[in-house]
């Protein structure tokens, strides 16, 4: 894409303004830099290793598992990855959504550390002879706070690998207008929520924030005055004042049973982890006519798509019509790094014609004129320390949410495909897509022109 990245703006000189650059060169993504956390691990490890003479193995694990969560918490991290890589013990950090090497150092069979997380987190200490699904989960007090931890165990050639998923309270946010919404959005959704009934779905990739942006719109209408039930896989977070129940599929307790059971308990709000078969969003869509109001995840790319998703499952159009209020899509950017961010250029004309030529002509002018309109406040990332050579620092969520209305209704009831049903929602002012909604953040400086196309690019 033609504006990958922004050029920054060039001083003037000579009294003369210099021109903005008209054709930007494709934006690298940095190397990630060993920054201070990285040598303090790597630091450490090597300490432990020395020690290994003066203490006993399993302490040596217990003070480095320790270690590499406590600088997972400090650096934000959502997972953390434990490999073996042949001679090399490997740990890497995802941060803001991108895995950066942490540890990479001869390992030492005299510190079993995945035999320490392992028993952590309820496991054999040895793996198993044949490969067998395994997943646990523990808690650990750190900074004075407890820290959630779930660990799935995965063979591969080179030795065990163990993906933990770091599950910290205080990184969650859960308040809606903490998410990352513009106003006029936030305030649509704040009305939409509180009906007495119907279905309102939300829709994203794995790791986007769905599960957040459904805990924050719970929270957001909990009162003693109502029965909130939701049903998860697994439960993440405990919310006070929500009954919340797991499924678990080797009693029985599957998503259409727990459902079915929920409706008998006389809820008022319902919120179904995620919606995968007919069967389920049957009787969610129909639960949904019958009084009660509910909240649900589904896997499709953008708001628009949720409806050929339900109609691929086999939910009659008149079903969706009349239960579904809308849908949201969401996906998280970066921010860029307040301490070195440059301002930039914004796009030429030429550049932004050809980024948009493959779009549907209503989204392309919306998009265009949006780009170009006056008063932008582009900025480019650079790096510094602050940032780990990155040039961003923390994410917020971008949105596209869909209302329904007698128009869209109406393709819904005529079985239109996805194309149609996006396109009249736009016409009517009843969407603001993802990319629309990522160019207005990257105009007030949140975050980059070029950061939004990577994350909503199969999009456009």
């Amino acid at each position: 894409m033609a504006f990958w990245g922004n050029a920054p703006e060039q001083p003037s000189q000579g009294g003369q303004p210099q021109q903005p650059q008209q054709t930007p060169q494709p934006q690298q993504l940095k190397p990630q830099s060993a920054g201070p956390a990285i040598g303090n691990i790597e630091e450490s490890y090597q300490e432990l290793v020395k020690s290994k003479g003066r203490a006993p193995g399993i302490d040596l694990a217990i003070k480095l598992s320790d270690m590499i969560l406590e600088h997972a918490v400090q650096e934000r991290a959502s997972d953390v990855h434990i490999e073996n890589q042949g001679a090399n013990l490997r740990v890497r950090f995802r941060v803001d959504g991108m895995l950066q090497d942490m540890l990479n150092a001869p390992k030492n069979v005299d510190i079993p550390l995945t035999q320490r997380i392992r028993v952590l987190a309820g496991f054999d200490p040895e793996p198993p002879t044949s490969f067998r699904n395994e997943e646990g989960r523990f808690q650990k007090m750190i900074a004075g706070r407890a820290i959630q931890v779930r660990v799935s165990s995965f063979p591969t050639v080179n030795g065990e690998k163990l993906v933990l998923r770091v599950l910290d309270r205080q990184q969650l946010g859960l308040d809606l207008g903490q998410l990352g919404m513009d106003q006029e959005p936030l305030t649509v959704l704040k009305k939409l929520i509180r009906n007495p009934y119907g279905i309102f779905f939300i829709t994203g990739s794995t790791g986007s924030g769905k599960t957040t942006s459904l805990y924050a719109m719970l929270k957001n209408i909990n009162t003693p005055m109502i029965n909130i039930i939701s049903l998860e896989d697994p439960v993440e977070y405990r919310l006070e004042g929500v009954n919340q129940a797991q499924i678990n599929a080797k009693t029985g307790f599957t998503w259409a049973e727990g459902l079915r059971t929920i409706l008998r308990q006389d809820p008022d709000v319902i919120m179904v982890g995620e919606i995968r078969d007919y069967e389920t969003a049957e009787i969610s869509l129909r639960s949904a006519l019958t009084g009660h109001l509910l909240f649900t995840t589904i896997h499709t790319i953008n708001a628009p798509s949720i409806i050929e998703r339900l109609f691929e499952m086999g939910v009659p159009p008149f079903l969706i019509a009349s239960s579904m209020l809308g849908a949201m899509s969401q996906r998280l950017v970066r921010k860029v790094c307040t301490q070195c961010a440059q301002k930039a250029a914004a796009p030429s004309e030429a550049v932004v014609n050809e980024f948009i030529k493959n779009m549907d002509p209503a989204e392309g002018k919306l998009v265009k004129e949006l780009i170009m309109k006056p008063g932008a406040d582009y900025k480019v990332e650079k790096g510094c320390p602050s940032c780990r050579n990155t040039g961003y620092m923390g994410r917020t969520g971008i949105f596209e949410l869909m209302l329904m209305n007698e128009d869209i209704r109406k393709q819904v009831l005529d079985h239109n495909p996805t194309d149609m049903i996006r396109r009249t929602a736009i016409q009517t002012g009843k969407l603001r897509t993802l990319l629309m909604d990522g160019i207005g953040k990257a105009r007030s400086g949140v975050t980059t022109l070029s950061e939004v196309i990577r994350v909503t690019a199969t999009m456009v």
